[in-house]
């Protein structure tokens, strides 16, 4: 519980700016920005959102228990009482208890952390952080930990799952609000887990999400094309990741092989690297030797010597993802010989390039992948093709592009897809409140219409993809992954990759 002087502590405000007494409680117990979550003892933090003000929803979270209201203004205002004639009933019971603050966002993840117990300070998180490879590196971290230290003492958060004490729950997004963030590294610390690796994007640091969360280590995969509806440019989205390596504490690892990442290994000396140059500190030593079951190649390391690793995971690209995971788990002190045989154990990864098993029993291969941008696209649908071309067969690809996010993207995304694979169909991905039917043809703007054409419903598109299938063919769904769901105009509707597709075989 937190009171007034705590809850000024926190936010780095003098004492008398909190007010002293809460309303209808003795301290703060939970903290949130969702006015439909607000409980007796709960701050209700009014976030100023991209649709709507938060501070439209403090009247009806006071009536609901909200002790504190946490703003960005003065509130209420004259005009605030004119606009919610409600607000002055609430004021009959005396003044109303409101923090003013210069960013809600930062306070909200800092209370949360206060509220939780500073969950972060009883652990080591391992952030990993870049455009493409860092839920995969997340995964490899996180089987790597749980095969030294075991599931119970390893906690996950990614765009696919949260997992605690080795149980997974579906997560909504890659780094959740500061509340749920800070209760899922509670929940860790209260299963036993001494450590947690934490997928953070680029939006959990730009808005805060992970505020409070203090890092033992970080990883950094790559930066390309993405987000830039929100960075605006390359170089402020390069800022904003590079906000992780100035708050982790521990080991920092950087991929050399990416611009960014030799900038990030120049302004943090200490950070080591990782890629395959020659000045990389883990160095992977070419040729990868890849098999449809998965890698093997060597790792140069700076103290163990040459490891050699066979990870079970498809695409030469997931080298430098276990590179990066390998050379942070070896920097935070763990044996190299447990580490080469946690690698060779690594399970798959929900999402990215997950075969669907039950294809093979028609003769070929069908897989789901969460690439979404045309630099991912890029990189999953070479392995693919490389993959066709061994059993003689096309390569047939299922995508779309989101709504409400880079429109530049999606002809590029439609001209890597044509000149890669034998047949593209376009379809709907996350629209968001966009009209699906102008986003595929402003993806199918880049491709060729020779060998692609548009199916608007995705599970239609996956069926008729499955239909088309020969022996020797790799299908591959990208841009959903292993996700249940679409944001559609309207909201979200249930829809699962890998659950189409079985439709569609069951059907052959």
């Amino acid at each position: 519980m937190l009171n007034s002087s705590d809850i000024a502590q926190t936010l780095d405000l003098a004492a008398d700016a909190v007010p002293q007494e809460l309303r209808g409680a003795p301290g703060i117990v939970a903290v949130t920005n969702d006015s439909r979550e607000v409980e007796a003892g709960c701050a209700f933090v009014a976030v100023p959102g991209f649709k709507a003000d938060g501070l439209r929803f403090a009247p009806g979270a006071l009536r609901d228990g909200a002790a504190l209201v946490v703003a960005e203004r003065e509130w209420p205002t004259a005009a605030d009482r004119e606009a919610d004639p409600s607000i002055a009933e609430l004021e009959a019971d005396g003044p109303l208890p409101v923090v003013r603050v210069p960013d809600a966002r930062l306070a909200l993840g800092l209370l949360a952390a206060a509220v939780e117990g500073h969950p972060s300070r009883t652990m080591r998180v391992h952030g990993v952080t870049g455009t493409n490879g860092k839920t995969t590196t997340s995964y490899v971290l996180y089987n790597l930990l749980v095969g030294i230290l075991g599931a119970q003492k390893v906690g996950l958060s990614t765009t696919v799952e949260v997992i605690v004490d080795g149980i997974a729950r579906p997560s909504q997004r890659t780094t959740p609000e500061a509340p749920l963030v800070q209760q899922n590294l509670r929940r860790m610390v209260e299963a036993g887990a001494t450590d947690a690796v934490l997928e953070t994007s680029s939006h959990g640091l730009e808005l805060h999400r992970v505020a409070g969360v203090e890092y033992a280590s970080a990883i950094f995969t790559n930066l390309t094309r993405d987000h830039l509806d929100i960075h605006g440019d390359m170089e402020s989205y390069f800022q904003v990741k590079r906000q992780l390596f100035e708050r982790a504490d521990g080991p920092k690892a950087t991929n050399v092989d990416d611009e960014y990442g030799r900038r990030l290994a120049e302004d943090f000396p200490e950070a080591v690297t990782f890629g395959t140059s020659e000045e990389a500190d883990y160095r992977i030593v070419e040729p990868i030797e890849l098999t449809l079951e998965g890698m093997g190649f060597t790792l140069r390391t700076p103290r163990h010597g040459e490891l050699r690793l066979e990870p079970p995971l498809v695409g030469d690209y997931n080298a430098l993802n276990v590179a990066g995971a390998v050379a942070v788990a070896l920097e935070c002190g763990h044996d190299a010989g447990a580490v080469v045989e946690s690698v060779r154990g690594l399970a798959q990864v929900p999402g990215r390039f997950q075969r669907i098993p039950e294809a093979a029993e028609h003769g070929f291969m069908a897989v789901v992948d969460y690439a979404h941008t045309e630099v991912g696209l890029e990189l999953v649908l070479t392995v693919a093709r490389k993959i066709a071309d061994m059993s003689g067969g096309r390569l047939l690809c299922v995508y779309g592009a989101a709504g409400e996010r880079d429109a530049a993207k999606r002809p590029l995304m439609g001209e890597v897809v044509s000149r890669i694979a034998d047949v593209g169909i376009i379809t709907t991905d996350d629209p968001y409140e966009e009209d699906p039917a102008t986003i595929a043809d402003e993806v199918m703007a880049g491709a060729d219409p020779a060998d692609t054409h548009i199916t608007l419903d995705r599970r239609e598109a996956l069926l008729e993809v499955v239909a088309m299938a020969r022996e020797g063919d790799v299908v591959i769904a990208c841009g959903k992954g292993d996700e249940p769901f679409q944001h559609m105009p309207g909201g979200d509707v249930d829809h699962h990759d890998p659950t189409s597709i079985r439709e569609g075989l069951a059907r052959r």
